[in-house]
C-alpha cells in the first residue's frame, strides 16, 4: 500500500468517526506527533503520575513477569 492509499484510508476511517470524544483524542495524538506542539497534562493526568511515582518510589509495583502469569489465569477461567 503506498502513501496516497494509506492517507486514503486515514480519511476514509476519520470520516466515520461520529464521537467528538475519540476525534479530540485522534487529533491530540497527531499533535503530538508533531514537533511543534508541546503535550499540555491535565489535572487527572497529573495526579495519576504522581500516585505512579509514589507506588514505584514504595516498591508498589509488579514485575511484567507475574503480570503475564496473572493474565494467563484469568484468560483460563
Amino acid at each position: 500500500m503506498n502513501i496516497a492509499e494509506l492517507k486514503l484510508d486515514l480519511i476514509n476511517e476519520i470520516n466515520n468517526i461520529t464521537d467528538k470524544v475519540r476525534l479530540k483524542e485522534l487529533l491530540q495524538q497527531l499533535k503530538f506527533q508533531s514537533e511543534e506542539s508541546i503535550y499540555i497534562t491535565s489535572e487527572d493526568e497529573k495526579k495519576a503520575i504522581s500516585e505512579a511515582k509514589y507506588e514505584i518510589e514504595n516498591g508498589e509495583t509488579f514485575s511484567n513477569g507475574s503480570v503475564q502469569e496473572e493474565i494467563k489465569e484469568w484468560l483460563k477461567k
